[in-house]
């Protein structure tokens, strides 16, 4: 900082004294004595803790921190004493939304393997510019007093606004003492907010803040009106909500001031200063504490927070006491069985008026605590299995207070045995369903109001097992905790087995059932099933424990499964083994990049964009380096980050598109296509013309790339269980098909949970001699997925092929030949009889040209024997090109009806896209502007009709909640005989 600079920021510190440090100077001056941070906040412990003071550059993989979350890497520096560690990113260690290092990574209880934290970073604000982008980092070691890192950089979309953090441990810390300070050194005003962004990413920890009506509750908003969605608190707290023994509680709290700012929801959080007008040379400085413990539920931390208020702005803490007990409990001691929330206000009150103030989770022998403000009156909330079933209030609570016993409504434990037909033990998930209408009312639950409804609730949707309404078995051998009622009862083991089914009115007690499951005659000879999208605990949006995951795939009987973490090479090889599946299993370590900063700019368009999501595969995991090994995916087009990517590959490469037209999260749209609003109507010029449409094609300038932005292998067209968006995806699909674009289609689960989507629905069926297990060899593998050689489906299998010119019999697959002169197609279509098959479908250059229907479904959907052909028969050619001249290819579908679609109008300016984008909502038989709902211009695309308890396909939605379907690869037909396809493109202005 020159002499001037520094007069000058002095200057407008002098009209913001209260944003200025008490010596008068910045801590980005070398000979500043920066004050520490939160001066005011001591605790005390056994003199011996300064011993275990702790400050070091991770070196190894062996330095790391463990936990569901953790992704501190080499490079990187953690802070640790004996209550906390804290890992700060390096410089250059960039990850999820940081640009460049300098954000907290991990931040658990020293000890553990808690990590609950994705990651903390600083911002003025929500534009990509307005994150810290940190340049320089520099360690403090003043051991026994203190250890620190200190960061200092700019922001990233303006290198005249300074921005310096210190991130401190002293002995007794239970968590980080964290001060920032910005500097306006440009010439302009700036309205700042200066906060913590805590980057949640929708399914582990969410916000707790102490709000009237908040708690676990926040208004939506979107980017144009998050404005409102500001409020005051005066903690922010969260949990993570997995497996009981692998999570930890965090809350922030200011040193200064009482109360701070922010706004909430799933995906991210903001907390810190108050909304600032600041001057050129102006100032601003943000002390916080973010404490940690090893809670289950946010109360452990609440509590440390309330302690460090107390020091900060003298708020006198009273102490809340209680026990919960239930008849024959198994447990107390899990947010599943018992969450208890504690609100200022009284039951005379509306929810809504009433503050919540923490969550606690009671002990092993049902007792319970909470540090609360002394002088109000409370509510105590007690809820069982998502349902809340005691509700008391408390006068003024001016001491310490007991608040007795509460008692809970007794549940049933059912006992699950699971065999094949040979009798013996197999791996299953159990899917628990409502049969009659009280118990469907009865056991509705929900997180308090958070992730989603089950019917029951048996735990948090995102965690371990028990995990909403589903129980894994292993070994044949499962147990759950359930209310009281009646309930179907459905044994899982995939698509190509029978699906087990018992009815039982559950009763306080214990009862088992038992299930029979036979593997189905339904796939061809030479044929591997996969999952090539799915999700662990390395992701930033999942917390489903290893164990669970891996287990989940044996339930679902998927010998191949591809590991997808978001930028975070992902890595079950220890777990297989550990469970005893390594020959029988095979994961390939994978990737799945996901841009998180806006940078990418369209014509006609004034937001920046990101390029969305893409899996890669086989990569090398290497668990000493950022992303495990990953590439960094940030600020670049597909084609350069292929070509990043590139030298990471292990084996023969497979780049896959994924949900290519999937809706936006949070302003950031998660397929390339959909993000250039591509318009599918046009055809895709040769070469970049400026276009968003050139934008597909080119290839990009920067970074050595050679790869173009389309040159993916792979696309997915099916995408999660339900399969919402299958007309989307699969209408770019046909598009790049037009295009001379030849891809293969796949179908992924991208199960993140038990959940969110049941893994391997959809799944993918590769036609390969390789078989899973130490013999499996990736690259045969990865040349039959680029060649076109798979089957898609979430339930049916179709065997179809036809004879070439030359008499030799081809299946589908991406090279072209020359069909048979009057030659036909052979079509087989089989599936278990629990998943409906109702049509044929036969599509030629993207229109459906023949559909067969009047199948004849199966008596009994639980049997396991008996004929699983749906329909066999043989179809010319000629009737299917019937008015196609040229070259052509043909698609097969089979599986439920599809709904009426139309496209009036999704593309930029609402001009039609050549996407469906509305249902026939009013049944009318016709797709106009009748169909579209109140408020909008399009939409919605409304999925098909939820079966009711007793209707066909009822099971089928109980484990899915969608459809089924399934799709062959293209037979590209060369009808010219000139060794090459010559693509049909579009009729554009049609």
């Amino acid at each position: 900082m020159t002499r001037l600079t520094k007069a000058l920021v002095l200057a407008g510190c002098a009209l913001f004294a209260s944003s200025c440090s008490k010596e008068g100077c910045l801590s980005g001056d070398a000979d500043c004595k920066v004050p520490p941070p939160c001066p005011k906040v001591a605790l005390t412990c056994d003199a011996s803790a300064a011993s275990k003071l702790d400050v070091k550059t991770i070196a190894r993989a062996s330095d790391r921190s463990g936990g569901l979350d953790a992704i501190g890497a080499k490079g990187d520096v953690k802070l640790s004493n004996a209550f906390t560690e804290v890992t700060i990113a390096g410089m250059g260690n960039q990850n999820l939304l940081d640009p460049n290092g300098g954000s907290i990574l991990d931040l658990l209880p020293a000890g553990t393997s808690k990590d609950s934290v994705n990651q903390i970073l600083q911002v003025v604000g929500i534009l990509p510019g307005d994150a810290a982008h940190y340049t320089k980092l520099e360690i403090i070691d003043e051991r026994p007093a203190r250890v620190a890192v200190q960061v200092k950089g700019a922001l990233d979309g303006r290198k005249n606004v300074w921005i310096y953090t210190r991130y401190e441990l002293t002995p007794c810390d239970r968590g980080v003492r964290v001060r920032t300070e910005v500097v306006n050194a440009s010439v302009d005003t700036e309205m700042w907010s200066l906060v913590d962004g805590y980057y949640w990413s929708g399914r582990e920890a969410l916000p707790f803040t102490p709000a009237a009506g908040a708690g676990f509750k926040h208004p939506s908003f979107s980017l144009l009106t998050i404005n409102d969605a500001y409020e005051t608190f005066p903690y922010l707290a969260a949990s993570g909500h997995s497996n009981d023994e692998q999570i930890s509680a965090i809350a922030a709290v200011s040193c200064t001031d009482e109360t701070m700012e922010g706004f909430q929801s799933d995906q991210i959080s903001a907390a810190g200063k108050k909304r600032t007008i600041v001057p050129s040379r102006g100032a601003m400085i943000f002390e916080r504490y973010i404490a940690v413990a090893d809670s289950k539920g946010v109360g452990g931390a609440v509590d440390l927070a309330r302690q460090i208020r107390s020091q900060v702005v003298g708020e006198k803490l009273v102490k809340l006491t209680g026990k919960v007990e239930r008849l024959n409990a198994r447990r107390l001691d899990g947010e599943r069985e018992t969450s208890i929330v504690i609100s200022e206000g009284s039951l005379g009150q509306p929810v809504e008026k009433r503050v919540p103030v923490s969550q606690v989770v009671p002990d092993k022998d049902g007792t319970f605590s909470a540090l609360v403000k002394a002088g109000q009156g409370y509510v105590v909330e007690v809820h069982s299995f998502g349902v809340k079933v005691v509700e008391k209030d408390f006068t003024t609570a001016n001491d310490d207070t007991q608040l007795g016993t509460f008692t809970l409504p007794s549940t049933a434990t059912v006992n699950f045995i699971v065999k094949d037909d040979s009798s013996q033990p197999i791996d299953a998930e159990i899917f628990v369903v409502p049969a009659d209408a009280a118990t469907k009312e009865a056991v509705a639950g929900t997180f308090h109001g958070r992730f989603t409804t089950c019917t029951p609730w048996l735990g948090p949707p995102p965690g371990a097992s028990p995990a909403c309404n589903r129980v894994l078995v292993k070994s044949g051998v499962g147990s759950a905790e359930v209310p009281v009622g009646k309930f179907h009862f459905y044994a899982f083991h995939g698509p190509f087995a029978s699906l087990g089914h018992e009815v039982s009115q559950v009763a306080a007690g214990t009862s088992s059932l038992a299930f029979t499951l036979k593997t189905l005659d339904l796939l061809p000879s030479q044929a591997l099933s996969a999952d090539m999208h799915v999700h662990g605990a390395s992701s930033f949006d999942s917390s489903i424990p290893d164990m669970d995951r891996v287990l989940s795939f044996s339930a679902s009987d998927l010998p191949v499964i591809i590991a997808t973490d978001h930028d975070n090479v992902g890595d079950y090889t220890k777990t297989i083994a550990d469970l005893g599946y390594a020959q029988r299993m095979t994961a390939v370590n994978g990737v799945e990049t996901t841009g998180h900063i806006p940078f990418m700019f369209i014509p006609h368009y004034g937001f920046p964009l990101v390029i969305g999501h893409y899996n890669f595969w086989p990569i090398t995991f290497d668990p000493s380096l950022p992303r495990n090994g990953g590439p960094f995916d940030e600020l670049v087009e597909p084609g350069e980050l292929f070509q990043r990517t590139k030298p990471l590959f292990s084996g023969t490469p497979l780049i896959e598109l994924n949900h290519p037209w999937a809706d936006p999260e949070f302003g950031r749209d998660l397929g390339f296509p959909r993000a250039l609003s591509l318009d599918m109507t046009k055809n895709l010029p040769a070469q970049d013309d400026g276009s968003a449409m050139g934008m597909m094609v080119r290839v990009p300038k920067t970074g050595g790339a050679t790869f173009a932005n389309d040159a993916h292998h792979a696309q997915e067209v099916m995408n999660g269980s339900s399969n919402a968006q299958y007309l989307q995806y699969r209408a770019f699909w046909f598009y790049m098909l037009n295009q001379g674009k030849l891809r293969t289609g796949t179908a992924n689960s991208d199960s993140h949970s038990l959940t969110d989507n049941t893994v391997g629905m959809p799944r993918n069926v590769v036609a390969t001699n390789v078989q899973a297990g130490p013999s499996f060899d990736v690259n045969t593998f990865n040349e039959a997925v680029q060649k076109g050689l798979l089957l898609g489906t979430n339930g049916p299998v179709i065997e179809a092929s036809m004879l070439d010119a030359s008499n030799s019999r081809h299946s589908y697959s991406l090279s072209p030949f020359p069909p048979k002169h009057d030659g036909k197609v052979q079509v087989k279509v089989k599936s278990a009889p629990w998943i409906p098959v109702d049509e044929v479908r036969f599509v030629v250059n993207g229109q459906v040209v023949k559909t067969i229907t009047g199948l004849t479904p199966p008596a009994d959907p639980f049997a396991s024997d008996g004929s699983f052909v749906r329909y066999e028969g043989e179809v010319l050619l000629s009737e299917l090109l019937t008015g196609v001249s040229g070259d052509a290819w043909l698609v097969i579908e089979a599986g439920r009806a599809l709904p009426l679609t139309g496209d009036l109008g999704g593309g930029l300016e609402n001009a039609r896209d050549g996407v469906p984008d509305t249902t026939d909502n009013n049944g009318d038989g016709v797709v106009d502007v009748k169909d579209v709902k109140e408020g909008q211009k399009i939409g919605p695309l409304a999925d098909l009709p939820e079966p009711k308890d007793g209707d066909r396909g009822f099971e089928y939605f109980s484990i899915t909640g969608g459809s089924p379907c399934a799709f062959t690869n293209p037979f590209v037909l060369d009808r010219d005989g000139d060794g090459k396809f010559s693509a049909p493109g579009v009729k554009e202005g049609i």
